[in-house]
């Protein structure tokens, strides 16, 4: 499926990037949301951001039910921030070395946008030059305040 939401300028290799291939060999999805399960804040957050999942390329997943951290991350990486580990491409050929890439907190928000249709319109916004400084404050201020969120919306976290 080739979709160009965007045709102007660079914008256009951002949405280019969702069209390449989204699932491994066994037809799941090579992007995984890592996110903390026992925050409602993150939860609540979680159940909208899936839901603009129109076509399942994302799985969501909750760090507390993990045997172990996924590769290049540990429990206080996933404790402080949410993650996104995006798998190579199936189609690359055999032997490239390329590895999984991760995106920490307010880059894996951003990269979602070009993987969520709904969230389409919010990526050349959060792509801008200069951006990305007020998007790490603002996620760090949320990360760092997720739990007196929570309790104050009265948000429950469930899994």
């Amino acid at each position: 499926m080739k979709v160009a939401v965007l045709r102007s300028g660079n914008a256009v290799w951002l949405f280019q990037l969702y069209n390449k291939d989204m699932s491994d060999a066994t037809g799941k999805a090579a992007w995984t949301f890592y996110y903390d399960g026992d925050c409602g804040f993150c939860t609540l957050s979680v159940r909208i951001l899936a839901t603009a999942d129109l076509f399942g390329r994302v799985k969501w997943t909750a760090f507390q039910e993990l045997p172990e951290p996924p590769q290049g991350l540990t429990w206080e990486d996933l404790d402080a921030a949410a993650y996104l580990v995006v798998a190579p491409s199936v189609s690359l050929p055999s032997g490239t070395g390329r590895q999984s890439r991760l995106y920490r907190g307010y880059y894996a928000i951003r990269m979602l946008t070009l993987r969520l249709p709904p969230l389409f319109p919010l990526a050349p916004l959060l792509w801008l030059p200069g951006v990305n400084k007020l998007g790490e404050a603002a996620y760090a201020w949320v990360a760092a305040n997720r739990y007196r969120i929570s309790i104050r919306c009265r948000l429950k976290a469930g899994r």
